[in-house]
């Protein structure tokens, strides 16, 4: 891989064949970007820059880094979205972009004292959604729509090092929240919408009574469920150890409302929001008994019908006989 700028300098970067898919040369810098990057991708890069002035050398040392794989965000309609730098804190030295779709949205520079986000690009779609956290620098967008689902990219650079990490997301937007009805005394099941837990998947689910997590599930080990925040939930909920779907047995008024999922992973990250409406049973006796009573009406109003159709029939009948 050649590079020849316009001040005569020629770059040269020997790679292998399995690498080759994954380089993105900037050919104004000569800077090499290595996407997807894998443990076996770590080890030694050498930079030879040739130029009429003379040439030079430079060593790379990559180890350590984890897979880059695009992650797949899954949130709904409306809802927010945090996608995660990584960091645990942000350093002086750290330098993070956050681009989507090849765009600059966001920029850090903590030794220049940036911190900004350019909600007016795109037609200004992004405008009051973009927020970026203090500590991490993690990005989130509210009010996620469809024509701000698709690719983000995160890059964080040190002035103390010699390359970025990448981390890529495919938000996808879902419409609405999932509506389900249940007489009290009954169950229902909210489904996760996934075959399997991933062991680095952590899961939780929220209930809008109080904003209170209700059930946990941390990185595929450790099950757990809780009251709620006034006890309404105590001995009501079961997780599937399998899929991480919740239910809720035993249901009861009070248990009505708005349900939040979040699922978050290396590999994906996945928002659900579930509406739950309770029938009591004392309103369904009302409606059986509403329907019943309906039906019996309409039968004998069609008796009623039959009957007069009869006799006026026999009325006729008996006219013409007189005449």
């Amino acid at each position: 891989m050649t590079v020849d700028s316009d001040s005569n300098e020629t770059v040269q970067a020997e790679v292998t064949e399995k690498l080759r898919d994954k380089l993105q040369l900037d050919h104004q810098t000569g800077d090499l970007k290595i996407r997807n990057i894998r443990s076996a991708d770590c080890g030694l890069y050498e930079l030879d820059i040739n130029s009429p002035r003379g040439s030079s050398k430079k060593s790379f040392s990559i180890s350590g880094v984890a897979s880059d794989d695009t992650k797949v965000v899954l949130v709904m309609e409306r809802d927010s979205v945090i996608l995660p730098s990584g960091l645990s804190k942000i350093q002086r030295e750290d330098q993070i972009t956050w681009k989507f779709k090849d765009t600059l949205i966001a920029k850090i520079n903590e030794t220049a004292g940036i911190f900004s986000t350019y909600d007016d690009v795109f037609d200004g779609r992004f405008r009051y959604r973009l927020h970026l956290t203090n500590q991490t620098g993690s990005l989130i967008v509210t009010n996620v729509k469809p024509n701000i689902s698709g690719l983000y990219e995160i890059n964080i650079s040190k002035s103390s090092s010699r390359y970025t990490t990448h981390k890529t997301f495919n938000v996808t937007s879902k419409e609405g929240e999932s509506r389900q009805s249940v007489t009290e005394g009954n169950s229902v099941t909210l489904l996760s919408g996934v075959s399997e837990i991933h062991s680095d998947d952590v899961i939780a689910w929220r209930s809008e009574h109080g904003d209170s997590i209700i059930a946990k599930i941390d990185r595929g080990k450790v099950f757990n469920t809780l009251d709620g925040a006034d006890g309404r939930y105590s001995g009501t909920l079961e997780l599937d150890s399998k899929t991480g779907s919740l239910t809720i047995r035993h249901i009861r008024t009070e248990h009505a409302g708005l349900y939040h999922l979040d699922i978050t992973g290396q590999r994906r990250t996945i928002f659900k929001r579930f509406f739950i409406s309770v029938c009591s049973q004392n309103w369904f006796r009302y409606v059986m008994v509403v329907i019943v009573v309906a039906v019996l009406l309409l039968v004998v109003i069609g008796a009623i019908a039959v009957i007069r159709c009869r006799q006026t029939q026999n009325g006729k009948y008996y006219k013409k006989l007189m005449y």
